[in-house]
């Protein structure tokens, strides 16, 4: 997606493919029968799930990746804590929450230039930035849903409801991907970038498949937090693989990250 010159696009072709390949298998097997009790967070969840797509478009359209993307991953934990005990009465133990902000201090600390030699975070001049509104959005987008399809994978084997959650984004982010009639623009990232596409797609799947395997094991607000390890992975195999600086920001991030996970693990 980084690379591609239509994100938008490649996300949306993604998740086209991926409902076909993946309803195709499972048809064959587990069936793609969605249950009663799931339906309603199955809307909520997405909705939800195109007002994030939208916002972090938005956010990416005005700041930078490194800024917005962590702000949107490190916000939604504490937002599904706060959804998660109220309408789910998730009551976690406390060391339970010392782990969720470790995890979401990791991903800010993440966030900061590779450059620098130490930590200051200018939060000044973060919250006058436009795209900072928008990751914030994206962060309660994310922690709704999240909260949404806790509920439905309650009721829903969460390896069909996964089918669900991609066929829904094909539907509800068509009329965002195709307004005003892109249509030359959307079909040569698909003729330009097809391996990408599929790449995106099992990768999109295979990853959201393991998140809803989770939320089915333990509360919303652990699984939310622990995807903040994007993040941070994120950023190894950009350094690894595109030779990109690690930095002493994304070091610390790292350890606070790894200790917050340990932390909900244990409690």
């Amino acid at each position: 997606a980084k690379v591609s010159k239509n994100m938008v696009a490649l996300m949306w072709w993604a998740a086209v493919f991926g409902t076909l390949g993946y309803g195709v298998w499972l048809a064959t097997g587990l069936g793609l029968f969605l249950s009663s009790g799931s339906w309603f967070p199955f809307l909520v969840s997405a909705v939800c799930e195109t007002g994030y797509f939208v916002t972090l478009v938005k956010g990416y359209s005005q700041g930078d990746l490194s800024l917005v993307y962590p702000i949107s991953r490190g916000s939604a934990p504490i937002f599904a804590a706060v959804w998660s005990a109220v309408f789910l009465g998730e009551e976690l133990p406390w060391l339970g929450y010392v782990g969720i902000g470790l995890m979401v201090a990791g991903v800010y600390v993440a966030s900061q230039p590779v450059e620098q030699s130490r930590i200051k975070l200018e939060y000044s001049s973060i919250f006058r930035n436009n795209a900072v509104g928008w990751a914030l959005a994206s962060a309660v987008f994310i922690s709704i849903y999240s909260v949404s399809d806790k509920v439905a994978v309650a009721a829903t084997n969460p390896t069909v409801y996964n089918w669900w959650v991609f066929a829904g984004n094909a539907i509800f982010w068509a009329p965002i991907v195709w307004q005003r009639f892109r249509f030359k623009t959307n079909l040569d990232e698909l003729r330009n970038s097809w391996w990408s596409v599929i790449a995106t797609s099992v990768l999109m799947i295979g990853a959201y498949g393991l998140a809803l395997g989770a939320l089915a094991l333990t509360s919303a607000s652990y699984v939310v937090a622990g995807r903040g390890l994007s993040v941070i992975i994120g950023a190894s195999l950009g350094s690894f693989l595109l030779r990109e600086r690690f930095g002493v920001a994304r070091i610390i991030g790292a350890t606070l990250m790894v200790a917050g996970l340990g932390l909900m693990a244990f409690s």
